[in-house]
């Protein structure tokens, strides 16, 4: 039975959502990664820069991530004062991607050097499920996914699926073709009224139909290319020359 890493995010709950045959194992971004990392579990929903690093262990499993096409909404700078006056900023650890996704706007959208601090801040960056609960409580909120289209009129890829290579293809073609299922039935129930969740319905129908975006397709490839050559700037490690998407023969 393949062990597959869930982030703990309302936004990944479609993807699980009717997930059956796999030993699910829950954790924040970070554990997840190590995890994958050791072999511990064999794919999961992670970070897209963890692809970044390791490309040569990981296939992707196509058509499928979690992005925004615009306003992501749970992956928020907060802050009480003006973003052009923001110089120090304390990062949460739990993604890397969305760090480096700061840098760039900060960088490219207003011409700030980021200051990393772990206290005095003028603003922080957080992200899932504490970022929505979060950020009716600040005067100013960016949103990086809605920033990241303006800069570059892409849309912006959060989490790949990914797998670790030495799994065999045919768990894996399952694997896709489940989560493509969870997906569907999800969004039926999802219109239907059918979901029992502590959120309120209208929230989840703005939040997984204007934020959230579950395609892989050209334009996010792309992007996922665009944001990679980035973090070798950043960096100085070499980007992936390509994306290894899962092609069982």
């Amino acid at each position: 039975m393949l062990r597959i890493g869930k982030v703990s995010y309302l936004n990944t709950l479609p993807l699980f959502y009717n997930l059956e045959g796999f030993e699910i194992v829950e954790g924040h971004p970070p554990e997840l990664v190590k995890l994958l990392r050791e072999g511990k579990i064999d794919a999961g929903i992670v970070s897209s820069a963890e692809y970044f690093f390791n490309p040569e262990s990981y296939w992707v499993i196509p058509d499928l991530s979690v992005s925004s096409r615009g306003r992501v909404c749970s992956v928020l700078l907060l802050s009480k004062k003006p973003v052009k006056n923001v110089r120090r900023v304390r990062i949460t650890p739990r993604s890397l991607t969305s760090r480096f996704l700061l840098i760039y706007v900060l960088k490219e959208g207003y011409g700030i050097e980021v200051e990393e601090v772990g206290e005095g801040e003028d603003a922080f960056l957080v992200i899932g499920d504490e970022a929505l609960k979060l950020k009716s409580s600040f005067p100013y909120v960016l949103d990086l996914g809605e920033e990241w289209l303006r800069l570059t009129g892409l849309p912006f890829v959060f989490a790949l699926f990914l797998v670790r290579k030495e799994v065999p293809p045919k768990p894996v073609l399952e694997l896709k073709e489940k989560l493509r299922a969870s997906l569907r039935k999800f969004f039926e129930d999802l219109g239907s009224g059918k979901l029992e969740l502590p959120w309120e319905e209208g929230f989840l129908k703005n939040y997984f139909s204007k934020c959230i975006d579950y395609s892989l397709d050209e334009e996010h490839l792309r992007s996922l290319k665009l944001f990679f050559s980035f973090m070798e700037r950043e960096t100085g490690r070499p980007a992936p020359e390509t994306i290894s998407l899962f092609r069982p023969l």
